[in-house]
């Protein structure tokens, strides 16, 4: 039996070596470089293929996995990351809101300053009580809770490049890894 690659050469070439190939002018491809390497062995080839049908299968597995991994967790857990993603969620929607208003011609009201002020401080709040639950949690669902920590810490850098700097840093000081830790 011939190999899918060998069949591929073998019907393709004169194909493309005709010299009166349609659109070509009479000139068809017949100095276009052969192809006889153009595609992999018939050994390499079947690897190729049978490697990408495993990854593709090991995809699709993804939904599945996740759903195990799901029911893995605890419901007080489960219950704890949603409180945080709902809070963290409507702090930064806020944030980013009167960030832009701040931003805007004339820097923003001195209202809108102080819900700016108020929005930071809850945000260091929460920040803090993620940082204090993810000390007690084990590493899968620490790394759960770490994406919620990060956009927050996002947050406070865009806050301190505003000029904010000067008010103290908002009571977080940065670590090597890049997050924010709350100084008591």
């Amino acid at each position: 039996p011939r190999s899918l690659a060998a069949t591929l050469r073998s019907s393709s070439e004169p194909l493309l070596r005709d010299p009166s190939g349609p659109g070509t002018g009479g000139v068809g491809f017949a100095s276009a470089p052969t192809l006889r390497n153009a595609l992999p062995d018939p050994r390499t080839g079947r690897g190729l293929l049978e490697a990408l049908t495993k990854k593709m299968a090991a995809g699709s597995r993804t939904e599945e996995d996740v759903e195990r991994l799901a029911g893995t967790l605890s419901d007080e857990f489960r219950e704890t990351l949603a409180a945080f993603f709902r809070r963290s969620s409507e702090l930064l929607r806020h944030f980013f809101a009167l960030r832009r208003a701040s931003a805007g011609p004339g820097g923003g009201t001195e209202a809108q300053k102080r819900k700016l002020g108020n929005i930071v401080r809850g945000m260091e709040k929460v920040h803090g009580e993620m940082y204090s639950v993810q000390q007690n949690l084990d590493v899968m669902e620490s790394k759960m809770l770490r994406p919620l920590m990060d956009q927050i810490d996002s947050a406070f850098q865009l806050h301190r490049g505003d000029g904010q700097r000067a008010k103290g840093g908002g009571g977080f000081v940065t670590v090597s890894k890049g997050g924010f830790v709350p100084v008591s």
